[in-house]
């Protein structure tokens, strides 16, 4: 797990210990900015609060797209502010953005290593956490685990956990399988799927064959044993939906899907799944509001991240999307839900943090070495 300390970052592979427990408005991000008096404002000039003078205008890329237009409908009235949402399906599409000259984009919803990359290169506001309310709601095993600061200067709040478990229909399964050895075993053939992401699906055989997903020493075995799974898969599945459809079809029986399309696929289609961290480990990671520089509405940016992070509005993000919101909702959750989102203290968590390039390079090599066998 990471751990941030003194705004450094280093990983520690420890227990993960349990805390405290689409699109909406398409219209043109650049059209949408300015107007409400934000001038030349960055939010660390907002020392009290709540803050004075909002921009009118908000623009979001955020990828809950559900949880986007509750919050379009809910901020945008109690705040008079006319809100757009931009949901994207890769990093990419913001970050080059960014990379050009940011003059669109007040508020991202981003995974951490690409959080990281903004910081490095000086492409995110510093946020004023310490006079945000909503700051202190969020949980400290969150606040331990995400990557959001640095030489002591926060640039994200975090949004939500996001785990990559192993998925398994539980009437298939008399209990939940044990090690991801299960997607290795014959039995199962043709019963089985597979991530086609080069990283989650690298990192899954390296957890699978004991070595380090962060830092793996034997990338031949994980080739390897990649290219030996290969004919036991019915499929890989590549968009969120499809690896869904796979388990609410009960074409699948078990393979990597996120907590959040599992507790979709389990709550809102019925289908018979559940989700188990795997004895040799499973990966995780936060995502995080960020406010990237040249921001028009840096303002409104900033309360809508301190409004995103009051309990009422983070627990529209699970019953919406079905992640675990950074705050403690605990109190806003059916009996069901609660057990669903429980993460066991023997669960073994290691964060997802960012790949060397070397790493990352060897896993795409490994992968196309894999779908071309």
């Amino acid at each position: 797990m990471r751990k941030v300390t003194d705004g450094s970052t280093s990983l520690k592979r420890r227990r993960f210990l349990q805390g405290a427990v689409t699109t909406g408005a398409a219209a043109a991000a650049g059209c949408l900015g300015g107007g409400g008096g934000g001038g030349d404002r960055v939010p660390m000039d907002v020392t009290e609060w709540p803050p004075e003078d909002l921009e009118s205008n908000l623009n979001l890329w955020n990828w809950y797209d559900s949880w986007a237009e509750y919050a379009i409908d809910a901020f945008g009235e109690e705040f008079d502010v006319d809100v757009s949402n931009s949901g994207y399906s890769s990093a990419d599409q913001w970050y080059s953005q960014l990379q050009a000259g940011n003059d669109e984009i007040d508020n991202i919803a981003a995974t951490t290593n690409w959080v990281e990359r903004s910081i490095e290169n000086d492409f995110l506001h510093e946020i004023p956490v310490d006079v945000m309310p909503a700051w202190d709601n969020i949980t400290d095993r969150i606040k331990e685990a995400s990557s959001y600061q640095q030489d002591g200067s926060v640039y994200g709040v975090p949004e939500s956990l996001v785990l990559y478990p192993l998925t398994y229909n539980d009437e298939y399964f008399d209990s939940a399988p044990d090690s991801w050895g299960v997607l290795w075993d014959e039995e199962h053939e043709g019963d089985l799927c597979m991530w086609d992401n080069a990283t989650v699906s690298c990192q899954i055989a390296a957890l699978y064959t004991g070595q380090d997903p962060i830092q793996p020493d034997d990338y031949d075995e994980i080739e390897e044993v990649l290219i030996q799974q290969k004919p036991l898969l019915q499929t890989y599945w590549g968009d969120y939906q499809q690896g869904m459809s796979l388990f609410v079809n009960e074409d699948v029986v078990a393979g990597p899907l996120t907590m959040g399309r599992t507790y979709t696929a389990r709550f809102q289609e019925d289908a018979p799944v559940h989700y188990t961290a795997p004895q040799e480990g499973a990966m995780y990671t936060s995502d995080l509001f960020v406010i990237p520089k040249g921001a028009p509405n840096p303002i409104a940016s900033l309360q809508f991240t301190n409004w995103a992070s009051e309990t009422e509005n983070a627990a529209q993000l699970f019953e919406t999307m079905g992640y675990q919101p950074a705050v403690d909702i605990s109190d806003e959750l059916s009996e069901e839900d609660a057990e669903f989102t429980n993460w066991p203290d023997e669960w073994d968590l290691v964060f997802s943090e960012t790949l060397s390039d070397e790493v990352r390079s060897r896993y795409d090599e490994i992968w196309t070495a894999v779908k071309a066998a």
